[in-house]
């Protein structure tokens, strides 16, 4: 159940993190940057939330493996959804 929420947290402070971007193309206008401070929020409560859940090594390997999988999934999917 954690690690569904640790997820969840990860890629959704991400995904605001992405919307505030100013070079995001999924909106016209990015958000405005307390969207920003919400997805480090978002971040910071997840790394909280996985190192206490699990071992240090493994909640730290368990954080940034899901951060680079956001990272790098999130803007990929938009090029995808705007393409077709």
């Amino acid at each position: 159940m954690y690690s569904f929420v640790i997820v969840l947290l990860v890629a959704v402070g991400t995904l605001f993190l992405y919307l505030a971007n100013r070079h995001q193309r999924l909106l016209k206008k990015p958000f405005n940057q307390q969207l920003k401070k919400a997805g480090f929020g978002l971040l910071l409560l997840g790394i909280i939330l996985s190192l206490s859940y699990f071992t240090l090594s493994a909640g730290i390997f368990l954080f940034l493996m899901i951060l680079m999988t956001a990272l790098f999934s999130i803007p990929l999917a938009v090029l995808v959804l705007k393409r077709s």
